[in-house]
């Protein structure tokens, strides 16, 4: 494990305990057992846990000489988040998600069916969880004449 790996494991658990902080500060409305704290808390559980996970697991050693794909990897998952944000109000959340868990696939190594194949119920299942059932907003951009 190298020392990167652990001071990204540190950060990761010092940011989701500052989230976690700030979000206990959220006034919860009367007659609710639960505020707009809750949703922050988890992500900020989420993210300790992960921090942790990398600060303490795995022990393999990194290799000394970084290959091509090590480092065009990230750059172009960076390329994926920008493009996510840039198309996501012209082509709509459904189009522009669907596109990006794909790609998201493809650069880890997953095989074109594969990637479509998890893309598709994973873009239906959070349209489902956000739009339907928690009446948050997407934008439907191409797809507006067929929203509901």
């Amino acid at each position: 494990m190298s020392c990167n790996d652990r001071i990204s494991g540190c950060l990761l658990v010092i940011f989701g305990a500052l989230v976690m902080w700030r979000a206990s500060t959220f006034p919860t409305p009367a007659g609710l057992t639960y505020g707009p704290g809750l949703f922050p808390s988890i992500a900020a559980t989420g993210l300790m846990l992960c921090g942790a996970a990398i600060g303490f697991g795995s022990r393999r050693r990194a290799t000394p000489n970084a290959t091509r794909r090590s480092t065009t990897r990230p750059l172009a998952l960076l390329t994926v988040v920008a493009g996510y944000a840039l198309l996501l109000d012209p082509l709509g959340f459904h189009i522009t998600s669907f596109l990006a868990v794909a790609a998201t696939c493809l650069l880890f190594g997953m095989r074109i069916t594969g990637s479509v194949l998890l893309a598709l119920p994973l873009v239906i299942g959070v349209h489902l969880l956000f739009y339907s059932l928690l009446h948050v907003p997407l934008p439907w951009g191409l797809l507006t004449p067929w929203a509901w």
